[in-house]
């Protein structure tokens, strides 16, 4: 017994470093697919202005990648709602503020029909999502606290706060009017919001993507912010 104990302790220490090498690998493929999506939120910005001579508009590239992530993550967390009855009240509430954000986005299109047409899918659909939630309600706060303390929830935060907090304010013409002051161009103020519009929804569809693979977290204890110091 004692001859096959340095094999056995050999064999364990082949397998640890075996899992290591996954998990290096596997962080150099997150790494370099994040570095992929910020050079392609540059290549598309670039693609808009230079070549098809487009200043980001409604119709443009850029607007069209970045509905299409959006309704990617809402049909993500529509799929999740259904294979996760433990937290559908949170994974619908995802999916509406999604599918809210994609007919915003399109409001142009829908406004052909009447003026502010928009705004009544966008009450359909708000008032839809939300008595779903209020009919699930009890699925709502302990798995959105288990998505938010996985790797999934802190991409899709942060991409939902630039999306819809930083875009607006580093997007502003009260920002780049004094910077430019009387060289200011409109386009300028456009491309830098509509470009970090399309970086929050990349990093949106990514942690959702994520998520999937987590199953969302729903299979983690709470441990937020605990205190883990010994006594």
């Amino acid at each position: 017994m004692q001859k096959t104990a340095p094999f056995a302790l050999h064999d364990a220490d082949a397998i640890v470093t075996s899992r290591i090498g996954t998990q290096l690998f596997a962080a150099a493929i997150e790494f370099f697919g994040l570095m992929a999506l910020l050079v392609l939120v540059v290549v598309v910005v670039r693609l808009d202005v230079l070549v098809l001579s487009d200043t980001i508009s409604e119709d443009s590239l850029t607007e069209t990648l970045h509905v299409i992530l959006t309704l990617c993550t809402g049909l993500i967390f529509v799929l999740g709602a259904i294979r996760n009855p433990q937290a559908r009240a949170y994974l619908i509430c995802v999916a509406t503020m999604c599918g809210l954000i994609v007919i915003r986005e399109n409001d142009h299109f829908l406004d052909q029909i009447w003026h502010g047409f928009w705004k009544w899918p966008a009450l359909a659909l708000g008032l839809t999502g939300l008595s779903l939630i209020l009919r699930f309600r009890g699925t709502l706060a302990v798995p959105f606290l288990q998505h938010f303390q996985t790797r999934s929830g802190t991409f899709m935060y942060c991409g939902f706060l630039l999306l819809v907090v930083f875009s607006r304010l580093f997007g502003t013409s009260a920002l780049w009017e004094p910077v430019m002051g009387a060289a200011y161009d409109p386009r300028i103020k456009s491309i830098v919001q509509e470009g970090l519009e399309l970086l929050g929804g990349g990093l949106i569809c990514y942690g959702a993507i994520i998520g999937v693979f987590q199953r969302f977290g729903l299979d983690l204890d709470l441990h937020l912010y605990a205190d883990d110091r010994k006594v």
